[in-house]
């Protein structure tokens, strides 16, 4: 079987995520799904695409002779039913909010960003294309090529707690580890990628064994392959949100333990994260560039984003380094990896999936790794999220990151309110992340004052820096001084 890097979903019934395709839209939804695929059903008449059996009328049948000798088979059921009821409450009330708002009435905006890449869509949408509410086949396969992380069951508990499931507290940890997959795929593949699942050819080998090993790194065990594993995160809650395991995660302390973790285990990506909006140069440069994925944790409102924000949002996911952004709505995360019109396109990882067994020699199929993929685009307003967010920007090479800079500075020249800025310099020892944390492990503000619930920070972003015209980096960047005007 041929793919272009999204690894399809199996047709195995290892989980009945249900998905609706757009957030906005009352007119379709999507309530029964197996891993990323969907069958359509038109909402409120019950009338579905392809027939399927009632499963409602079969619950009790399947609850019969259900004991703790078929345990797994009783919390994969049950994971069906939350996760279906789950997007049965999550389209009604979207569904109401997109009446109330008016935008059901709308049509779609007729451009769509993802990951820094632009498409334009048709003049009209198709209402019969269920699983991908018209979207091109081209659109679905770059949705469908976003690793996508979601709670999962039955792994080894996180010690010390006898947790075998993040279900219920885990999402941000789960959007978290979406947007650092999305930056490795960038490191290793960059932008635009495709393989042939079963192909023979030595690039489809090495890309498949790459895209393996990324997934491997979010399996949920305390292998040493699995850097950043639910367990290893869970674990460094203590340290730096304050958190025991199974307690809700903030944004700024799922920025901080992914940096942790990534220095642990001295990984080829580097990870720098600033909770006020500055980002050092000097710390990134410290040494001999390396690649880096920049963290920016930012409160941008109260209860609600402030929408003088909402054009630096999107602007944000039209930069060629973007790797998304961690965010939500409010008390759920969500992650976020493109926009269209005043939607943005997101990935959920409220939907309990097992863990993935580990196979010999790591010899693992398309279907295996299947969970790990979505093909159906969702979407939500801007006016709904949630102001705590992480932004997330790769930059493989010191030219990537003096091209961040100048883009960033030029949305702030055009009177944009952005929420980072660039300072050529060192961070004030005071304000590093941890103590004993080497700079360019570090970053801007401190990650470890007490912080809310919702947000890990009670106070808003510092915003954006005046900053220097020019970009100069002195000393232990490089031999070479570099100097590039803006």
């Amino acid at each position: 079987m041929t793919v272009t890097g999204d690894v399809k979903p199996s047709t195995d019934t290892a989980s009945a995520a249900a998905a609706s395709v757009s957030e906005s839209n009352t007119s379709t939804s999507i309530v029964s799904a197996k891993e990323g695929s969907c069958t359509p059903q038109v909402a409120g008449t019950g009338e579905s695409g392809p027939s399927q059996p009632d499963k409602s009328q079969h619950i009790g049948e399947r609850l019969v002779g259900m004991s703790s000798e078929n345990a797994p088979d009783l919390a994969l059921f049950r994971n069906q039913v939350v996760n279906t009821l789950r997007e049965w409450y999550v389209l009604a009330s979207d569904s109401i909010a997109s009446l109330l708002e008016g935008r059901s009435l709308q049509n779609p905006a007729k451009d769509l960003w993802l990951l820094g890449k632009h498409y334009e869509l048709g003049e009209q949408v198709d209402e019969q294309a269920w699983e991908g509410a018209g979207y091109s086949a081209e659109v679905l396969g770059d949705f469908s090529r976003l690793i996508w992380c979601t709670y999962r069951s039955q792994y080894p508990p996180i010690a010390p707690s006898a947790f075998t499931t993040d279900a219920g507290w885990g999402c941000m940890l789960r959007a978290g580890q979406t947007l650092l997959a999305q930056a490795l795929q960038l490191h290793h593949f960059g932008r635009d990628w495709s393989f042939s699942w079963d192909g023979a050819l030595d690039e489809d080998v090495r890309r498949r064994e790459l895209y393996t090993d990324i997934v491997k790194q979010f399996f949920d065990d305390y292998s040493s392959s699995s850097t950043f594993s639910i367990h290893r995160m869970a674990s460094l809650g203590k340290q730096f949100e304050g958190k025991d395991i199974g307690e809700w995660f903030g944004p700024y302390g799922t920025a901080a333990i992914i940096r942790e973790l990534a220095r642990q285990a001295a990984h080829e990506l580097s990870v720098y994260t600033t909770t006020d909006g500055v980002v050092y140069l000097a710390d990134i440069c410290e040494h001999d560039f390396k690649p880096t994925l920049i963290l920016v944790a930012s409160m941008l409102g109260i209860d609600r984003v402030n929408p003088v924000y909402y054009p630096f949002i999107q602007a944000s996911l039209t930069l060629p380094q973007s790797a998304g952004v961690a965010g939500g709505r409010p008390s759920s995360a969500l992650y976020f990896a493109g926009f269209q019109g005043d939607e943005l396109l997101y990935l959920d990882p409220h939907f309990t999936r097992p863990a993935v067994a580990r196979r010999p020699e790591d010899r693992y199929s398309q279907s295996d790794l299947a969970s790990y993929s979505c093909n159906v685009p969702r979407r939500i307003a801007l006016n709904r999220l949630d102001p705590c967010m992480v932004f997330g920007y790769y930059c493989g090479t010191l030219e990537s990151l003096i091209d961040l800079r100048s883009r960033i500075e030029l949305l702030a020249d055009d009177g944009m309110r952005t929420i980072m800025s660039f300072d050529n310099g060192h961070a004030p020892t005071a304000t590093l992340s941890a103590p004993g944390t080497p700079r360019s492990q570090g970053g801007g503000g401190s990650l470890l004052k007490k912080l809310p619930p919702s947000c890990s920070d009670s106070e808003e972003s510092a915003g954006p820096r005046s900053g220097s015209g020019e970009v100069v980096l002195e000393g232990e960047c490089s031999e070479e001084e570099w100097v590039t005007e803006l």
